[in-house]
């Protein structure tokens, strides 16, 4: 009984064209199609040697009958036989093993309403009792349950399938078609090749309907291939390096280790100088070693990735895949193998120096990235050639953002043809000072404009680092074979991306900060510090000291550098160290007489000589006119007047430097002490007006016996009053004179600075401190604001002794003998002083300034010649 299901399908003869790829220039003939078979079968391994004759086991000959149209890639021997229905007949001819060779074309036998998917079909018909006795089943099985087949079975199947309204296939659609193994089902007499049609049957309602399988060479037919998906062309040496390869299949089946169709990969990556392996290399993806079996879906692709460090000599990379072509079978090979260059890009580490001078706060600088060296990204196609514009960029990186201010991170887009892309920086940024300094440890800078010093001199240095890489990339394009069904290739221009990394490293600024913030002293000019004439002999005495310091604020004038090495910004500031103004004090100290005694006494005395008792000569005392005492000087007889009397002056005349215009001090002060530095003094003996024995100062006398003992005393300043308490030496300022010289100064520079200022500031001549200037460009002014003025001052001072020429008595008991009275300058202690003049010791006085000896010589009562009473 033989009914057969297969059914036929109206579009037959497109689909078997375009399965066959009919090429009317081209035929391929019987006997070269057994070749190409036979070829394929042994290289897979399915047969161990040639299987297809040009004769069947029975003799038959390799069938080209004319029924065999639209099945150009069938193998068929002997002849078409058996029923013949609609130009068709039920068996094409003969298989190698000499079983019939049903043809799928011919008509049904009967037709279904249902599909045939859910059949009760029957595993291994070639053993199961209800069909192994079946001619079609007779011969050879070694084809048999073999998933390779599996996807020539299923095309087959959904080949002969039939459609619904829809256009959906009824009996095996693709959902459900899938739900079996169909290769446990079919006995397979007839074994298909990627070149060739294979033919097999099903079987089910217990062995009494079979449906002829078709098994479609593109189940078996495919190409392995592949392609960089990303392939560097240069890599910066020290830097990751990823090639990442996609393999893409076009068979029509999974390619799996369990089906023994897993193809045979192998990564080849080499050092190209040393000829050895690149070490450390890790590769990723679907497998993550070197070489091995890689299973692929049917049409499927998958991506392995291989990584290591780039090497400073270029890099032979090589992939292959199934490289003999045998498993699977392929008949093109040249997409089975990859081959590329890497080469190193540079590594370019360049230094240079920046300096910032001792008077610079901020320095604007440009200059070429990588000291103007070419950075270089080198894109070359692994295969093929480039086309149209690269793209991508070269990054560079400011390292030191609190050292180059001002200068962003920058991107510089690469858009230009593709092949060698040079880019040439160039970096702007400003340093400053503050930053060029900063010591993170200490939270130290230098930076005066803040009042910030630094020691000096010195150098101080900062290193700012700039880095920069990059990558280009470009498309390239390049040809593929591909192979035809027949055999026959064909070329396909593919596209693929590669890249290369820019010339990377670092440049490397040092740079160096000069500092200088002055001498933390100036070299005090000396002056002098002494008395002249300081000796009871002269009467004019000459001081000389040095003045009282002034702390003084100084500037220094900073600027600012621009790019091309100008100076401008010019700025006052301030300076670390104040300055101490000194300088040469000096006063004149001179006395004079207006008035001595003898002088003032000379009328009195006069008359005494001549005898000449008017009561009016005898204006301040009474002489004695014995003619024994002619020629004493100054004899007196006690218990008549004999009134103090004398008038003198000084001057004191003073240069002193102060910062105001107003009375110094200094001169005051000497003025005052000399003022208490006078003596009015005498020993004689004096009556109050209570008759007690007084001295000059009304102090009580004491007794010795049955006399009393005379008692130096005098008048000063301090203590002006005489006898009775009655004020006697009285003190007159006059003709106080003063004039200020203000020292002009200004803190701008080239203009006037008076030279007495130079001495203290550096950078000056004047204070030795040239080579400052000259060496770390420091000079320094008095800042604005401050003033000092040369004050001279002028005092005359008058000591009148007894203006009003009170009558003062001598004690009438007084011994006779011999008295002194003197107006004398007594010593100063200027050390006591507050000014300072303080360091100049003792100022002598003057002793013998106005003295007389008095001779007394009885008393009143014994005057022969007494014209004068009390």
């Amino acid at each position: 009984m033989r009914k057969v299901i297969a059914i036929v399908l109206a579009i037959f003869f497109i689909t078997a064209t375009v399965i066959a790829n009919i090429n009317a220039t081209e035929e391929i003939t019987r006997p070269q199609l057994v070749e190409l078979a036979n070829k394929e079968l042994i290289s897979s391994g399915i047969y161990n040697e040639e299987y297809f004759k040009l004769s069947n086991k029975n003799g038959k000959p390799l069938s080209t009958n004319p029924y065999l149209s639209g099945y150009r890639n069938y193998i068929v021997y002997g002849n078409p036989h058996g029923d013949f229905k609609e130009g068709r007949y039920r068996y094409l001819g003969y298989t190698m093993s000499d079983a019939i060779f049903t043809n799928y074309l011919f008509p049904n036998d009967v037709t279904s309403t249902t599909g045939l998917w859910d059949r009760d079909w029957i595993e291994d018909p070639k053993r199961d009792p209800n069909t192994k006795m079946r001619p079609e089943v007779k011969g050879e099985n070694a084809f048999d349950n073999n998933p390779l087949y599996e996807e020539s079975i299923r095309l087959g199947l959904k080949l002969i399938s039939r459609k619904n309204p829809d256009g959906s296939l009824l009996d095996f659609p693709d959902d459900k078609i899938a739900e079996r193994q169909w290769h446990k089902y079919v006995h397979i007499y007839q074994p298909p090749t990627s070149v060739s049609w294979g033919c097999g049957i099903m079987f089910h309602n217990n062995g009494r309907n079979y449906l002829t399988v078709p098994l479609s060479p593109e189940g078996l037919r495919g190409d392995l291939s592949v392609q960089f998906e990303e392939i560097p062309s240069s890599v910066v040496a020290g830097d990751k390096v990823q090639v990442l390869v996609q393999i893409k299949s076009t068979f029509k089946r999974d390619l799996t280790e369990a089906d023994g169709n897993a193809p045979v990969f192998k990564w080849e990556i080499v050092d190209k100088v040393t000829n050895k392996p690149v070490p450390s290399v890790k590769y990723y993806g679907y497998e993550d070693r070197d070489t091995g079996k890689i299973e692929i879906s049917s049409d499927g692709e998958t991506a392995l990735l291989a990584e290591f460090e780039m090497p400073e000599h270029e890099v032979n990379v090589k992939f292959e895949i199934n490289k003999e072509g045998s498993n699977p079978p392929e008949t093109y090979l040249d997409n089975n193998v990859l081959d590329a260059v890497i080469t190193p890009a540079l590594k370019i580490n360049t230094f240079g120096d920046i300096e910032l001078d001792y008077n610079i706060l901020s320095r604007k600088v440009s200059f070429p990235l990588a000291n103007g060296k070419a950075i270089t990204a080198k894109l070359s196609a692994p295969t093929g050639r480039l086309t149209g514009n690269a793209w991508g960029a070269l990054n560079i990186y400011n390292n030191s953002i609190n050292l180059f201010r001002g200068f962003e991170d920058q991107t510089i887009r690469v858009n230009e043809s593709a092949g060698t892309i040079i880019k040439y920086p160039e970096i702007s940024t400003t340093i400053h000072r503050k930053d060029a300094t900063y010591d993170s440890n200490s939270n130290t800078y230098d930076n005066p404009m803040e009042g910030k010093w630094l020691d000096g001199p010195a150098a101080k240095t900062a290193t700012g680092k700039i880095t920069f890489g990059g990558r280009a990339y470009a498309n390239y394009i390049y040809t593929v074979i591909k192979t035809n069904e027949d055999g026959s290739t064909y070329t396909e221009t593919r596209t693929g991306i590669t890249s290369a990394d820019f010339d990377s490293g670092t440049d490397t600024k040092n740079i160096t900060t000069k500092i200088y913030n002055g001498k933390p002293t100036i070299p005090a000019k000396t002056f002098e510090n002494k008395i002249e004439n300081n000796t009871p002999n002269y009467l004019q005495k000459n001081l000389w000291w040095t003045s009282e310091p002034y702390k003084l604020d100084v500037v220094r004038w900073m600027c600012h550098q621009d790019v091309d090495g100008s100076l401008y910004g010019w700025t006052a500031v301030p300076g670390r160290y104040k300055r101490t103004f000194t300088q040469q004090n000096s006063a004149v100290v001179k006395w004079n007489t207006l008035r001595t005694m003898k002088e003032d006494y000379k009328r009195s005395r006069e008359a005494a000589r001549n005898m000449d008792y008017r009561k009016s000569e005898y204006d301040k005392a009474v002489f004695s006119s014995d003619i024994g005492l002619k020629n004493v000087d100054y004899p007196i007889k006690a218990g008549y007047y004999f009134n103090p009397t004398g008038t003198y002056t000084f001057t004191v005349e003073t240069v002193t430097y102060k910062p105001t215009k107003t009375e110094t001090k200094d001169h005051k002060e000497i003025v005052e002490a000399v003022i208490n530095s006078f003596r009015y003094e005498s020993d004689l003996m004096y009556i109050n007006s209570n008759n007690q024995p007084v001295n000059l100062q009304n102090e009580l006398l004491s007794k010795s016996g049955n006399t009393y003992v005379r008692r130096p005393a005098a008048l000063t300043a301090k203590d002006p009053t005489g006898v009775d308490g009655v004020k006697m030496l009285y003190v007159e300022k006059t003709n106080y004179t003063s004039d200020f010289e203000e020292l002009k100064h200004s803190e701008k520079s080239g203009e006037y600075t008076h030279e007495f200022f130079k001495a203290i500031l550096e950078g000056y001549e004047e204070s030795g401190t040239l080579g400052s200037k000259e060496n770390y460009k420091y000079r320094e002014y008095i800042k604005d604001g401050q003033k000092m003025y040369k004050v001279t001052e002028k005092t005359t001072v008058i000591i009148k002794i007894n203006p009003d020429n009170r009558k003062v008595y001598t004690y009438i008991n007084m011994p006779d003998g011999k008295y002194t009275v003197a107006a004398w300058i007594g010593d100063i202690a200027l050390s006591e002083a507050n000014s300072e003049f303080k360091k100049l010791g003792t100022l002598k006085g003057v002793y013998n300034f106005d003295t007389i000896e008095v001779t007394v010589k009885g008393t009143l009562y014994d005057d022969q010649n007494s014209i004068i009473g009390r």
